[in-house]
C-alpha cells in the first residue's frame, strides 16, 4: 500500500448493517467509547495487546504542529514496566511517527519479517533496526480535538487486514476519548459511529451524497441515512449545523 491510500479502500465493502453493528461498541459504557475516566481506557487497551500479541502499549499524544514549533509527542498512557522501552522509542522515532501522522492515516508496522506480504495490506511498513522485534503505531488525527498515536511493542500475533483495520478502529476510538476526557467534552458525538464520522467529514470536505457513495461503496440512500442519524445525534437542524458541531468537538477536521 501507499502512504496516499486510507483505510476506507478497505473497509468499502462493508455495508450499513455491519456499520450498524459496531456502534454500540461506541454507545455502550461498557464497550470501547463514553469512559468515565482516562484509568477506562487502561482495561481497553489491555484488549487490545492481547489481540495482536504484544508485550506492552504506549498511547502517545502530539500536540499540535505549528510554523514556529513542530510536533512534540509524549506519552499519555503505557502498559507496566514499559517506560524505558516507550522513552527509546519516541527518542529514536519521534521524526518518523511526526512526519508519518502528518502525511498518511495507515498503521505502520515495523521490522515486518515478511515485508512483501503486506504489499496490499493497510499498513506502511518501516525499521527501527535490523534484527528488532514487530512493532506496530497506529496514528489519529481529530481536528481540533488533538492527534495522536497507539503503539504495540513486539506483536506476536499473525497480522492479517481484519486485525489490523479492528485494532486501528479500536485505536481511533481510544484515543477520541482520551482527548474527550483530558477537554472535558461529554457531548453526544461519542455515539457517532465509524460511517456516520466518515459521511460528515466528506460533507464537510464539499462532497455531495452520490461522490461519497462512490467513494465509500454505499448507496446515496445509505450515505443519506447515516448523515440523517448523524444530525439527530448532535442534536442539530441540518447538516451544515452538524459539520460545524463536529468540527467544534474535534470529532472531524
Amino acid at each position: 500500500m501507499t502512504k496516499g491510500s486510507t483505510l476506507t479502500d478497505f473497509g468499502a465493502s462493508q455495508d450499513a448493517q455491519q456499520a450498524q453493528e459496531r456502534s454500540p461498541e461506541r454507545s455502550n459504557g461498557a464497550a470501547m467509547g463514553n469512559s468515565a475516566s482516562t484509568a477506562d481506557l487502561f482495561p481497553k487497551l489491555v484488549t487490545m495487546q492481547r489481540l495482536c500479541g504484544a508485550t506492552d502499549f504506549a498511547l502517545l499524544s502530539v500536540q499540535a504542529h505549528t510554523l514556529l514549533k513542530p510536533g512534540q509527542i509524549e506519552c499519555a498512557m503505557q502498559s507496566s514496566g514499559s517506560q524505558a522501552l516507550v522513552n527509546k522509542f519516541i527518542l529514536g522515532q519521534s521524526e518518523f511517527l511526526l512526519k508519518h501522522l502528518y502525511s498518511s492515516p495507515v498503521p505502520v508496522i515495523f521490522n515486518p519479517k515478511d515485508a512483501a506480504a503486506f504489499a496490499n495490506s493497510p499498513v506502511f511498513v518501516a525499521s527501527t533496526g535490523p534484527n528488532d522485534e514487530i512493532h506496530l503505531a497506529f496514528p489519529a488525527q481529530l481536528g481540533t480535538m488533538g492527534n495522536g498515536f497507539v503503539l504495540f511493542f513486539n506483536v506476536r500475533a499473525v497480522l492479517n487486514n481484519d486485525l489490523l483495520i479492528d485494532l486501528h478502529r479500536k485505536s481511533l476510538t481510544v484515543i477520541r476519548e482520551k482527548m474527550r476526557l483530558a477537554f472535558g467534552i461529554s457531548a453526544g458525538s461519542e455515539n457517532l459511529n465509524d460511517r456516520e464520522i466518515e459521511c460528515l467529514q466528506l460533507v464537510g470536505n464539499g462532497m455531495k451524497s452520490e461522490a461519497i457513495g462512490e467513494q465509500l461503496n454505499l448507496s446515496v440512500h445509505t450515505v443519506n441515512a447515516y448523515l440523517g442519524s448523524a444530525t439527530t445525534k448532535l442534536n442539530a437542524v441540518n447538516r451544515i449545523q452538524a459539520i460545524a458541531k463536529a468540527i467544534r468537538l474535534g470529532v472531524i477536521a
